[in-house]
């Protein structure tokens, strides 16, 4: 007794070979337009240069946050995208961009849920940085 199995194979195979190829997601279909992508929304440039200024720990319930950075930090802004030199030794920084109303969410690199949240106003920047449970309270004034 044969086994119909390579028979059946070879006869899907058969099946498949008259098969016209998938057009391309990128193709549009003929006689349409095709959608132009918005264009990108203006920089705010209103907000740029170097804000410096200290970083304070906020009360610690846990008892278990590290110590505020010692020093004075700097946010660099440029053409409204902000650097936030958090730890200039070890090069941590975390970025974001300025929105039209000053506000800013700035993320690190690596971990997206360690970030600083704030506002530009006023030649002031007043925000809180959060790492895990720790908070700490950022504020900045221009100085250029």
């Amino acid at each position: 007794m044969r086994h119909p199995l390579p028979i059946l194979g070879l006869l899907l195979l058969a099946a498949c070979a008259n098969e016209t190829a998938l057009p391309e997601a990128t193709s549009a279909p003929s006689g349409t337009a095709t959608a132009r992508a918005a264009p990108p929304p203006s920089r705010v440039t209103e907000f740029d240069g170097r804000w410096i200024g200290t970083v304070t720990l906020n009360p610690d319930r846990t008892r278990e946050c590290p110590r505020a950075p010692s020093g004075e930090r700097e946010i660099t802004i440029t053409q409204g995208r902000a650097v936030f030199a958090l730890n200039p030794q070890i090069r941590q920084t975390q970025t974001g961009t300025v929105n039209a109303d000053g506000s800013i969410r700035m993320v690190d690199a690596l971990d997206r849920t360690i970030a600083t949240a704030g506002l530009f106003a006023d030649g002031l920047f007043q925000g809180e940085y959060r790492n895990g449970l720790c908070t700490y309270a950022v504020r900045l004034v221009k100085r250029n």
